[in-house]
């Protein structure tokens, strides 16, 4: 019996997650010279998350990976944390309750926050959830800025309602600094120096949450099916109820800001992208 056990022990899984001795930053290879109880912490919630009944099915160790941080030097770096992945996010919503799963019902748009940020709302009395995503010139450098406050708001709702939030772990959308590190090392003996080395992450459609009623009332006040058909076509879909919900607040803002290009002239033979 106790044999047994023993070799149950020893075909027990482990966890890394990236840790390494060294990190490679910014053109230097630094050594990590600490490992901060908060990522302690992370690690060891994330490893009885990729263990518990719930989740081993659903979440992978690629899901997540380490947040490093240097000393002021730069000399030096440190374990702060662990980060998830948006898509990582959205498989725990796949499988929390019902009552706490992510409700787009309840989320709102404030596009004239404080110092010209963009923010979503998420108010939920019945989930007892107060959050907010936003974004500035000052936190967000990429060119989506509706997707990117729609990621951090739904991400920490998701995190805070499955409880991952209070032990260290951050979503991927909080920062651009939180995209998963690259090691440059591997990167250039595997990479031809004039090929750029990128990933991309595939989310599947039952991740994706689908355009909201009040949005399609929108639309069909902002767009003609004239100018609407162009526009769906470069996208990809047919109808408006086809739409996700980034995709769906995508075509506002571009209306809204008054950004839209001369429509594409084509006969409207037919107003099915309104449907």
């Amino acid at each position: 019996m106790a044999t047994a056990t023993k070799k149950k022990e020893d075909t027990k899984k482990s966890y890394n997650f990236g840790e390494k001795k060294q990190e490679y930053i910014n053109g230097q290879t630094i050594p990590v010279e600490f490992i901060t109880p908060k990522y302690k912490e992370a690690r060891k919630k994330v490893i009885e998350l990729l263990e518990s009944e719930k989740y081993k099915d659903v979440l992978e160790e690629s899901d997540f990976w380490i947040l490093v941080n240097t000393y002021a030097n730069k000399t030096k770096a440190m374990y702060s944390g662990l980060i998830i992945s948006h898509d990582g996010c959205l498989k725990i919503n796949d499988v929390l309750d019902d009552n706490l799963k992510f409700k787009p019902e309840c989320m709102t748009i404030d596009k004239e926050g404080f110092n010209n940020s963009l923010v979503f709302i998420y108010n939920c009395p019945d989930q007892g959830i107060y959050e907010v995503g936003e974004v500035s010139k000052d936190n967000c450098k990429n060119d989506y800025p509706y997707a990117m406050a729609l990621k951090r708001c739904m991400d920490r709702v998701i995190l805070k309602n499955s409880k991952i939030a209070y032990s260290g772990v951050y979503s991927d959308s909080e920062a651009d600094e939180f995209s998963k590190r690259v090691d440059e090392t591997e990167t250039t003996e595997e990479t031809p120096k004039t090929t750029k080395k990128t990933t991309t992450k595939a989310t599947s459609k039952k991740d994706e949450i689908m355009i909201q009623e009040n949005q399609i009332e929108i639309i069909k006040k902002l767009y003609t099916a004239e100018e609407l058909k162009p526009l769906m076509q470069h996208i990809g879909k047919v109808k408006v109820t086809e739409l996700t919900l980034l995709e769906a607040s995508s075509l506002i803002k571009r209306k809204e800001n008054k950004k839209v290009e001369d429509p594409v002239e084509v006969p409207q033979d037919d107003d099915n992208y309104l449907d």
